[in-house]
């Protein structure tokens, strides 16, 4: 029976409790009763997992949107079912993911008020797999339409950056032999991509048929996303991404080693268009990184962005060996490369202008944190980053294949991370957070969806 005024409430059966939070069978039966409970909400909360997924790593406004719609309807449900998020307290990653910002709250003490804020505002993110936990811990039909979504995002992204590479639109910040498509940022558009293409093969090694053919097929637009963004890292992380992937699958027993060449030779064979039309700026551009920094090694003065990172680099360790234990804080960097002595040597030796040097962040999550939160925060992230990849490990070898692709699709981020601070790119974290939350969050053999 139900109220009038509620209609969609199923009141027929006492609600689960809250407290203690459930574990194991007793908490997979309590995410069944709820949705029995609230089926239209149980629905509206899977639309908006989708939308998020689908929408927020595309660009700032539909991320905005994405999240708001989000997490609107999951604290919603949780005020009326506060039982639906009492197995996260179970969960080790959410304990660390406290820890990483109880680092960065005590290390913000010592951040520079004006720069604090803009450093700590992609912590929101944090709340998305809390949101995304009853959906893809009780809900058999979640981890599927979730890596789909970002399969999706990732193909609609690449069909930007072909129009834009043939002139039919804009490219999002003016002209540029670097199309990134809606995502604006190139290493933004290739990350995404090559999440994206692991796990199209994730789940085209379980899939038959069409379903077969569209997820490997997806490949295609989104290797060529990845060669019109030529960001080096993510192209060159690709690779190892992939061959994670592999490792997870015969780990698991998913395929046989000799099924890996029909696994991978389809997509690569679609792929080669790509690499044809697009492919000679990518050498060049690889080409003629390899000729700087050799140039360098000699002694040449000529300057890539790849010596400006490490020149980065070396600031952010100069800044950690100065505040080992409690760092900078949140948003130090720049201001101790401004003050730093060896700048103004460094702009008249490269050339470089000054507000391109003056970064925000040193392009590494793992430099970034040892710089502005020292050995705590550094050890905590590490603390949240490999609870995740265990969790994810756990999921991949008895839960659905999208766990092992989202496994090695994390595997994937973590790497470009070293060259990136993907914590600060709202589009880009959206879809590392979900691949987090397919990866890593637990689920219970289920006979049907809710």
């Amino acid at each position: 029976m139900s109220a009038a005024w509620t209609p969609w409430f199923d009141r027929s059966a006492p609600l689960p409790r809250a407290w203690p939070p459930a574990a194991g069978a007793a908490a997979d039966e309590a995410l069944r009763d709820i949705a029995r409970h609230d089926r239209y909400g149980q629905a509206l909360h899977l639309a908006s997992a989708v939308l998020f997924a689908f929408a927020a790593p595309l660009d700032h406004l539909p991320n905005s949107i994405a999240m708001i719609a989000l997490l609107t309807v999951s604290v919603a449900r949780a005020v009326r079912f506060p039982a639906l998020y009492g197995s996260v307290l179970r969960w080790a990653p959410a304990w660390f993911g406290l820890a990483w910002i109880a680092a960065l709250l005590a290390a913000l003490a010592l951040a520079p008020g004006e720069t604090a804020p803009r450093t700590l505002h992609s912590l929101r993110y944090l709340l998305v797999p809390v949101a995304l936990f009853p959906l893809v811990a009780g809900d058999r039909r979640c981890v599927g339409l979730l890596a789909r979504a970002l399969i999706a995002a990732a193909v609609l992204n690449a069909a930007v950056q072909v129009a834009q590479r043939f002139g039919f639109l804009l490219p999002v910040q003016g002209a540029s032999w670097r199309p990134s498509g809606l995502a604006a940022l190139p290493a933004v558009a290739a990350i995404n991509a090559g999440s994206a293409i692991i796990l199209a093969l994730a789940l085209g090694s379980a899939a038959r048929g069409r379903s077969r053919i569209i997820l490997l097929a997806s490949i295609a637009p989104c290797a060529a996303g990845m060669v019109l963004a030529a960001s080096r890292q993510p192209i060159l992380a690709l690779p190892v991404g992939v061959a994670a992937l592999l490792a997870v699958l015969l780990a698991t027993r998913r395929i046989r080693p000799r099924e890996i060449v029909g696994l991978v030779l389809p997509p690569a064979i679609l792929a080669v268009p790509a690499l044809l039309l697009f492919g000679g700026r990518v050498v060049d551009y690889f080409a003629a990184a390899a000729t700087e920094m050799s140039g360098a090694m000699r002694g040449e003065a000529m300057w890539s962005s790849l010596q400006l990172r490490l020149f980065w680099w070396r600031i952010g360790i100069e800044q950690f060996l100065a505040h080992p234990w409690t760092g900078g804080g949140p948003g130090s960097f720049r201001p101790f490369l401004e003050a730093h002595p060896g700048l103004h040597g460094f702009l008249s030796e490269s050339g470089i202008d000054r507000g391109e040097v003056l970064q925000l962040h040193p392009h590494s999550t793992y430099v970034r944190s040892l710089a502005e939160t020292g050995i705590a925060g550094a050890l905590a992230l590490g603390a949240l980053l490999g609870s995740v990849l265990a969790c994810g490990w756990r999921n991949a070898r008895r839960g659905p294949v999208e766990a092992a692709g989202a496994l090695a699709a994390f595997v994937f981020v973590l790497l470009c991370t070293a060259t990136e601070c993907v914590e600060l790119m709202n589009v880009c974290l959206a879809h590392a957070v979900v691949l987090a939350a397919i990866a890593a969050i637990p689920r219970a053999d289920r006979g049907a969806p809710l």
